[in-house]
């Protein structure tokens, strides 16, 4: 049996070396973490811990595509705790605190997670969404995705682009006057049992929604009755100007 004091030589030699691991654990720790407050843009205050050495941001070039387009990707995996609806109420509700509008949000295979932006209507106008508009909404929206620990392995924001979906009733009152194609849940009676349709838009009467619409008879349009519950898919009509192209 080995006298007591090599036990005690031997705690001494190691004693220095966990020292050292504990202070490198507790400076680490201060070192890549980060605490920030911000306001989401409702007047409530937030905050984030966030792992600085996490973040690996890239800006894409835009030249020659027709939406601007901005993406980060996320080194460590989030878990996604709660259902696609509130998912879908934590993602608009950050959009709109940043002062856009959520068109749509996409979830891809290879974890991508795909934010569509639009202005608000009060702030459209002829403006078109940029690149700026979208590294926005991105930096923000990761750091309120990685606070509730939501799964995904890229975060992409893009506008919506020319064919824009119609998703909330508010949507077709923007709308109203352009050209929709509209697809239904179910074929319709009496139209010949038709589920996709093309026309111009009309002012919605309450939850109630109305597509113009050529029909059989050329001389008179038709008029398709419907409500959000019905469409099973819903985007404008490109609308291409080629008249300012120079020849």
């Amino acid at each position: 049996m080995r006298p007591p004091k090599y036990y005690l030589l031997i705690l001494l030699a190691f004693l220095p070396v966990y020292i050292a691991d504990c202070a490198f654990r507790v400076y680490n720790r201060w070192l890549v973490t980060v605490s920030s407050i911000f306001l989401d843009g409702t007047g409530v205050e937030i905050r984030i811990w966030a792992c600085a050495h996490f973040f690996f941001i890239a800006h894409p070039g835009c030249q020659g595509e027709s939406r601007a387009f901005h993406h980060e990707r996320m080194g460590a995996k989030r878990k996604l705790n709660g259902s696609k609806v509130l998912l879908q109420e934590l993602v608009e509700k950050t959009v709109n605190g940043c002062g856009y509008d959520l068109v749509e949000l996409e979830r891809a295979p290879g974890g991508i997670l795909r934010v569509y932006i639009d202005f608000l209507s009060e702030d459209a106008g002829d403006k078109s969404i940029t690149l700026n508009d979208c590294e926005t909404v991105s930096h923000q929206l990761s750091r309120v995705l990685m606070v509730e620990d939501v799964d995904y392995d890229r975060l992409e924001v893009s506008s919506p682009g020319l064919d824009r979906p119609l998703k909330k009733l508010q949507d077709f009152v923007r709308f109203a006057g352009m050209e929709a194609h509209v697809k239904l849940r179910r074929p319709v009676t009496g139209m010949g049992n038709r589920k996709t349709f093309q026309g111009i838009l009309l002012p919605p009467e309450g939850d109630e929604l109305s597509l113009e619409f050529e029909g059989n008879d050329k001389e008179n349009n038709s008029v398709l009755h419907f409500t959000i519950a019905d469409i099973d898919k819903a985007r404008l009509v490109p609308q291409v100007n080629f008249r300012s192209r120079k020849a």
